[in-house]
């Protein structure tokens, strides 16, 4: 089998991925920030606007697109990577905090805080990983 390198970004956080051999291992996995990289996300047949979010009309379904999976279809994207907006993110979690009386919130670093959470901070937290927004 002859193999050969490729330079890509990682789909969820753009950083470059130099000579990466090809074909690359299912486990293969961003080196900033641990994102699989065999995931539709990272494929140049993903397309949110396309049924099931793939162009392959032969690809079996894939539920976690930003998970690693075993699509025999998988292409890999060299610019998967997509600057996400995250205004319309903000602005419902500021409308969820409101809604709970607490105060909305600030910024991400927030997340990183050593201090244990609240009763309402918690609850608040669950919400935000429910709704896809944990990362």
């Amino acid at each position: 089998m002859q193999t050969h390198s490729l330079d890509i970004q990682c789909w969820k956080c753009g950083s470059e991925i130099k000579k990466l051999l090809l074909p690359f291992s299912r486990n293969e996995e961003c080196n900033s920030c641990n994102a699989d990289l065999h995931a539709c996300r990272a494929c140049k047949n993903y397309a949110v606007d396309a049924a099931d979010a793939c162009t392959e009309e032969r690809a079996e379904f894939v539920a976690e697109k930003d998970r690693a999976n075993f699509c025999d279809y998988f292409d890999p994207h060299a610019t998967a990577f997509r600057k996400q907006d995250a205004s319309n993110a903000l602005r419902a979690r500021s409308e969820l905090a409101e809604l709970f009386g607490e105060e909305p919130p600030a910024c991400d670093s927030d997340k990183n805080r050593n201090t244990p959470l609240s009763e309402a901070d918690a609850a608040l937290a669950k919400l935000n990983r429910l709704f896809g927004d944990d990362d």
